[in-house]
């Protein structure tokens, strides 16, 4: 649902989005000693996503129209 709203240009949308992104980028700090490898590329994916729903979020509800 949050991915389409953000596609759709809600706010609400990218608010959502962001914080998943947040909350998996910390929860994958716990799995680190375990599975470096992987929890740093989820943590690094993480970080693209916020910076481009941060970003970039409303160029892609005005390029819509």
């Amino acid at each position: 649902m949050a991915g389409f709203a953000v596609m759709a240009g809600r706010t609400w949308g990218r608010v959502v989005g962001i914080t998943l992104a947040l909350v998996s980028a910390v929860a994958n700090f716990a799995f680190i000693p375990y599975y470096p490898f992987w929890s740093m590329t989820v943590i690094a994916l993480d970080i693209f996503v916020i910076w481009a729903l941060a970003a970039h979020g409303r160029d892609v509800a005005q390029d819509r129209y």
